[in-house]
């Protein structure tokens, strides 16, 4: 019973997994063409992605990729998730600028729980504790203005 159980969790978890796509915000704005100073990147698909900095290029900002779960960046940046990448290329996008957004924790410790029968109940306060973090990115969808 309990192996069917984890079973159909975990084929609910990766059916949910599934689902999930990256959405694309449009930028508005007047003034659409910027000048970056320069930084780092990585090609990846055919797609800049710049992790520190901005192109030493003029560029027109086409919109906001944001990853259902948040994009988790790696120590050496040079992984992209495969729906950012996707959402990139049906946008037209020729680069991406990366922005940290946030840090979540991967893990914790955490104490504490509900216990009780049929003549009561009681309830245990705990706390957490992060033991791992993560960054959370978003991506700056671009398109280059000049070769």
């Amino acid at each position: 019973m309990k192996t069917i159980l984890k079973l159909c969790l975990i084929v609910l978890c990766l059916g949910l997994g599934a689902c999930a796509t990256s959405r694309f915000y449009e930028h508005e704005g007047r003034d659409n063409s910027f000048q970056g100073r320069g930084g780092s990147r990585f090609t990846v698909e055919g797609i800049d992605v710049w992790f520190i900095g901005e192109p030493d290029r003029r560029y027109t900002i086409l919109g906001y990729i944001e990853e259902p779960f948040g994009a988790q960046i790696d120590e050496n940046h040079k992984r992209v998730d495969a729906s950012v990448l996707k959402k990139a290329h049906e946008v037209g996008a020729t680069a991406l600028i990366e922005v940290v957004t946030e840090t979540r924790p991967d893990s914790s410790i955490t104490t504490g729980g509900m216990f009780g029968d049929r003549h009561g109940f009681g309830l245990g306060l705990g706390f957490g504790v992060p033991i791992s973090t993560h960054q959370v990115a978003r991506y700056t969808a671009i398109k280059y203005l000049d070769k």
